[in-house]
């Protein structure tokens, strides 16, 4: 009989602490640890540096809440403040029309920044863009 209640003990025993095992388990899926707010490596998601951009503009068009690229090291909301052409954030107004950070104002997305002779994506045709009408390996090129 001593024997009967030792197994019954650690079946118990085993059931109490796989239990508490799932507890956390499904604790984790419903709420998981957040992430750091600023990744250090390439490998952790930390896809830009200020030397990466030409102007503070360039800089600020990819400042995104919480700055996990580390661009806004005061915390002034501006991006990289020490490049040139300002600390504009957004667009600037000239002559009645609005320009962008990015495309220089002349609603062309090719012009967006980039290799100047592709690869670009191929278009949800499957085809090419006129700009980049040559097609190797699933990109296009000039």
């Amino acid at each position: 009989m001593p024997r009967m209640l030792w197994r019954m003990l650690v079946l118990a025993a085993l059931v109490l602490v796989s239990g508490f095992m799932l507890r956390l388990a499904l604790h984790e899926m419903v709420r998981p640890v957040p992430k750091p707010a600023v990744a250090q490596s390439v490998q952790e998601g930390d896809l830009y540096d200020c030397p990466d951009f030409a102007t503070q503009p360039q800089a600020q068009a990819q400042l995104l809440p919480g700055d996990p690229y580390g661009l806004d090291a005061d915390s002034d909301g501006k991006a990289c403040d020490s490049l040139p052409g300002g600390t504009t954030t957004g667009g600037t107004t000239t002559g009645g029309t609005t320009t962008g950070p990015l495309d220089g104002g002349n609603d062309d997305l090719f012009n967006s920044g980039g290799p100047k002779h592709g690869p670009v994506p191929l278009m949800p045709d499957g085809g090419c863009p006129v700009e980049y009408p040559l097609e190797r390996a699933d990109l296009c090129y000039r």
